[in-house]
């Protein structure tokens, strides 16, 4: 258990393990969008819309933060960027969020799975990107950031792998 900065003391739950890893590769968001086989896709989700970036590239250590209880997008991102200062996270952007969908299907089937860091103006509103569940269906989907998020949601985030933990891996491999 830990406390979030609401005062509130939330699992931390994660079916793959509290820290798993992510690789996001140099790809264009169709190249990903297509990998990850989704069921739909929202035709607002454009390189126009949802870059995919330099920055987005390369090797993370990502977590779900589960807060329990329905909460504001500004509220989950300060919560996660305050976790860990000695190691911040950041709330995962679009890049990220595809490459977990595409190594990860069936997790979106358990909840939803909401990427705060990749923001776009479309039909005059702040939407997110996040991967869902419809009926048996996989969608990549848009959610307005001025949403209060259900309780059930996860929120991806995500850091640089450590010089530490990537020697590490090499280590035990």
């Amino acid at each position: 258990m830990s406390t979030n900065t609401l005062g509130n003391t939330a699992p931390m739950a994660d079916p793959l393990g509290d820290i798993f890893r992510l690789s996001v590769d140099e790809r264009s968001l169709e190249q990903m969008i297509a990998a990850g086989r989704y069921d739909y896709a929202n035709s607002d989700i454009t390189p126009k819309h949802f870059p995919i970036t330099a920055d987005q590239v390369g090797a993370w250590e990502a977590r779900y933060f589960h807060f329990d209880l329905d909460i504001e997008s500004d509220d989950a991102k300060a919560c996660i960027e305050a976790e860990d200062p000695e190691n911040p996270w950041q709330v995962a952007q679009i890049g990220h969020l595809l490459a977990h969908g595409e190594r990860h299907p069936e997790e979106q089937r358990r909840f939803p799975i909401i990427a705060l860091g990749s923001v776009a103006e479309v039909s005059g509103y702040g939407r997110v990107p996040c991967l869902v569940r419809r009926s048996s269906h996989r969608a990549l989907y848009l959610r307005w950031w001025g949403d209060r998020w259900p309780h059930d949601c996860r929120f991806l985030a995500v850091r640089k792998v450590s010089a530490t933990s990537a020697s590490e891996d090499v280590a035990t491999a």
